[in-house]
C-alpha cells in the first residue's frame, strides 16, 4: 500500500489549526497600551496583543485563578545581536507583585541578530494577584541583553481588554527571579 505523505501533512496541519485556534482567538490589542519603549541601543519593545482571563472561585474567596497570555514583539535596530531572556520578564502588577513567567520553553534564549524583528508570546498565571481589569506593565527587567550586557528599558503599561463579565480580586506574591545579563 503506497502512502501520501503530502495528504498526511495536511491533515496534521489542518487538525492542528483546528486545535490551536480557539487559543489564538482570544489574543486581542489591550484596552489601552502606552506604546513600545525604546532602549539608547535601538531596542523596542512593544505589546501587541493580550488575553486575560480570571476564574472566581466562591468556596475560596482571594484565591482566583487568572492568567494573562502576552504577544510582545523585540524590535532590534542596534548592528550587534540582542539575546531575550523570557525568563527575566515580569507583569507587574498594581499591588506590586512581580509575576513570573509560565511560557512553556522561556528558559531557552531567543536571539535576534541586527535588523531583526520577532514576535512572541508569554504566559503568566497568578491566584488572587492579577486583576484583568486593572492597569499592568510587562517589565523587561535583564531579559534584553547586548554584549552580555543588559539593556535598560522602561515597562510597556497595558490595560487588557478582556471578555464580558471577568472579575477578581485578591492577593499573592511571587519570589524574584535571576539575574540573566550584567547590570
Amino acid at each position: 500500500m503506497k502512502r501520501n505523505v503530502g495528504s498526511s501533512v495536511l491533515r496534521f496541519v489542518s487538525l492542528a489549526t483546528l486545535i490551536l485556534a480557539p487559543a489564538c482567538a482570544s489574543m486581542r490589542p489591550p484596552a489601552q497600551n502606552s506604546g513600545p519603549t525604546l532602549s539608547t541601543e535601538g531596542v523596542q519593545l512593544a505589546v501587541l496583543k493580550q488575553s486575560c482571563t480570571q476564574t472566581q472561585e466562591p468556596d475560596q474567596p482571594d484565591n482566583d485563578l487568572a492568567e494573562a497570555i502576552v504577544e510582545v514583539e523585540v524590535r532590534n535596530s542596534a548592528p550587534d545581536a540582542v539575546t531575550i531572556n523570557r525568563t527575566e520578564f515580569r507583569l507587574l502588577t498594581p499591588d506590586g507583585f512581580a509575576l513570573k513567567t509560565r511560557t512553556w520553553g522561556s528558559a531557552d534564549p531567543l536571539v535576534l541578530k541586527g535588523g531583526e524583528t520577532r514576535a512572541f508570546e508569554m504566559r503568566f498565571m497568578s491566584r488572587g494577584s492579577l486583576q484583568c481589569s486593572r492597569e499592568l506593565q510587562l517589565d523587561p527587567g535583564t531579559g534584553i541583553c547586548v554584549g552580555g550586557k543588559a539593556v535598560r528599558m522602561k515597562a510597556v503599561t497595558f490595560v487588557p481588554s478582556t471578555p464580558a463579565g471577568s472579575s477578581a480580586t485578591g492577593t499573592a506574591a511571587e519570589a524574584p527571579g535571576r539575574v540573566a545579563c550584567e547590570s
